[in-house]
């Protein structure tokens, strides 16, 4: 690293400069001005890149640098003290990082351009950055206005607030890496997507975090490509063992275990919603209620995805927790909404959600559990299913006892509630449901080996083409 320093006292007035150049195309300068009123300050970056850094900076990262270049610029005409504001900003060009917990291989290449006004008051211990956009385009078609506050009095606090007014979904798309676009398989959109959220509380307590929001995707329209899956028509979906190995599953009437939603009883499907998206005939995708609710129980997020977000998790994306798969998630759900509509997300996830080691769908699932048509299936029955699918492999312990524990039968009590609650079970029909005696069955699952062999005769359209 090499730099020049010059200093020019005019008057009262001091004037400083700064050039530096580094290894690669880094160079900087830093203009300063101080005495006889308002200082001033201008920093401007070029080419930053990870070997600019110095090692032990480097080392104390959240990320690794891997390649690319940041360019930098903050100018602040009218510098005062404790109070001030400026202009910054930043530029990336095929920026590549990685982090365990953004996604399991390196994210990039990504350029993005931020840039806002940045105010701080030194007395109140606050910084803000306002008025900031960020674009994943030249043009700012992929643009989010963004506002973040930090404040260390009396206790460190944050908002973060994120609006879309008009986000081109195709030009989006185009400009993520593929560690972060919608993921291949996923309905295609055209139009724009709206939004807001705000996010806010101490830092480092998500408990005690305040979230609020929207989503508007009333301008986006679906719009299927050549070649794409068309999830409104039956497809195979491949669906992974826990056991190891793969096997497909046809999500249509040419699988003798497929149950349209139409056939199955009103009770099973409203004990599947309420145990796991009570708003799901509500919501456009996402539910930040359940978001809420879900920090303010300890500040983890499990069990706060919809129904929507569960299903894109299982067509699409593999089952890592990391930043860049929630992301993806995101844009799938957005997708899935949009062109597939809610009563057939609904069909598809009943018919694939897993109840057990290779049992997929409440066909295979009535068949697994109790040896009977799922058409046929009890309150009660359908009340242990849907408590089932949090945690499908570990609960066939329980059917291989053949008997509840009093915690299991408590959850299937507090759902059959629920549904009394809801107007779906009459007074008569709870009783009756609270006083049956569930009846398992350990007998191989003669349906699903029915519908492996169709399969390999049936192959409509498939995730996997």
């Amino acid at each position: 690293m090499a730099g020049r320093i010059h200093l020019d006292r005019r008057g009262e007035r001091t004037h400083a400069s700064i050039s530096t150049e580094g290894p690669g195309q880094a160079e900087g300068t830093v203009m300063a001005a101080w005495g006889g009123g308002p200082g001033s300050l201008q920093l401007r970056l070029h080419g930053l890149g990870a070997a600019a850094l110095p090692e032990s900076l480097r080392a104390g990262l959240p990320i690794d640098i891997q390649a690319g270049t940041v360019d930098l610029s903050f100018e602040a005409p009218n510098l005062a003290l404790p109070r001030g504001e400026g202009q910054l900003s930043l530029s990336t060009h095929a920026l590549s990082m990685f982090a365990k917990r953004l996604a399991p291989e390196p994210v990039g290449p990504l350029s993005v351009r931020l840039a806002g006004r940045v105010g701080w008051d030194a007395r109140e211990r606050t910084i803000a950055l306002e008025e900031a956009t960020v674009a994943l385009d030249e043009a700012g078609r992929a643009a989010l206005k963004v506002g973040l506050s930090i404040t260390t009095r009396p206790e460190p606090q944050f908002k973060l607030a994120l609006l879309a007014s008009a986000v081109d979904w195709a030009t989006l798309a185009a400009s993520l890496p593929p560690t972060l676009a919608p993921p291949r398989g996923a309905p295609g959109l055209t139009g724009t997507l709206a939004g807001a959220l705000t996010v806010a509380g101490p830092l480092g307590q998500p408990a005690e975090w305040q979230i609020d929001g929207e989503v508007d995707p009333s301008h986006l329209v679906p719009a299927q490509a050549r070649g794409e899956s068309d999830l409104t028509r039956p497809f195979v979906y491949e669906a992974t063992l826990t056991r190891g190995g793969k096997r497909q599953v046809t999500i249509g009437p040419e699988n003798p275990a497929f149950v349209p939603l139409s056939e199955l009883p009103s009770h099973l499907v409203r004990a599947v919603l309420e145990s796991e998206d009570a708003g799901f005939y509500g919501h456009k995708g996402f539910d930040l209620s359940e978001v809420q609710e879900a920090l303010s129980n300890g500040g983890r997020l499990r069990g706060a995805s919809t129904l929507t977000q569960q299903l894109a998790k299982n067509l699409f994306l593999s089952r890592d927790r990391t930043l860049s798969r929630k992301i993806r998630e995101a844009l799938a759900t957005v997708a899935l909404e949009v062109a597939v509509g809610k009563r057939r997300i609904l069909e598809i996830y009943l018919n694939l959600a897993e109840w057990g080691d290779g049992v997929n769908g409440i066909g295979e699932a009535a068949h697994h559990w109790f040896g009977k048509d799922a058409r046929t299936l009890s309150p009660k029955e359908a009340a242990l299913l849907a408590t089932v699918i949090p945690n499908p492999v570990r609960y066939e312990m329980y059917l291989r006892r053949g008997a509840l524990t009093p915690a299991w039968e408590a959850r299937v009590g507090d759902l059959l509630t629920k549904l009394h609650d809801k107007g779906v079970l009459d007074d008569e029909g709870l009783r009756a449901a609270e006083a049956e005696t569930l009846a398992f069955t350990a007998s191989p699952l003669s349906s699903r080996t029915q519908s492996d062999k169709q399969l390999k005769r049936v192959v409509p359209v498939s995730l996997a083409d």
